[in-house]
């Protein structure tokens, strides 16, 4: 009897009950995808330009820097010639500057000397005086 209903259905052009439930479940799913995702399918975190700007970011910082940039070593002697040189230019001083807070070294000017890139090339002191430094 219920193979009579669904040739009956067939030749009617009337649609059974399990095929309008599929047709309700595909119009179901239909609806809940994006009708114009646009470039949302496209986006990968991996190669986003923010991620990219972290990555050399976070690279940049575990780099070491170039001992043929540096003037003095990671214990602020000098590279040129291995004197332990005070800020002051004075080849005879033995620290006059306040301690150093990275290294404790009362050699340090304004910025510490280990692994500094520059040096200083000559001080003018207010009376006229220069002082320059040899070791430049």
């Amino acid at each position: 009897m219920a193979a009579a209903r669904e040739t009956d259905a067939s030749i009617t052009g009337m649609p059974s009950k399990k095929s309008q439930a599929k047709g309700r479940a595909a119009k179901a799913l239909k609806s809940l995808q994006f009708a114009n995702p646009g470039r949302q399918t496209e986006f990968t975190p991996e190669t986003s330009t923010r991620e990219k700007r972290r990555q050399t970011k976070t690279s940049a910082a575990g780099q070491t820097i170039p001992s043929k940039n540096k003037v003095y070593d990671s214990r602020g002697i000098l590279l040129s010639n291995g004197r332990d040189l005070c800020d002051c230019l004075d080849e005879d001083c033995m620290g006059c500057f306040y301690a150093c807070r990275k290294c404790g070294s009362n050699k340090c000017g304004v910025e510490c000397r280990c692994d500094r890139k520059w040096l200083y090339e000559q001080i003018e002191i207010e009376g006229g005086q220069v002082i320059r430094n040899k070791h430049a």
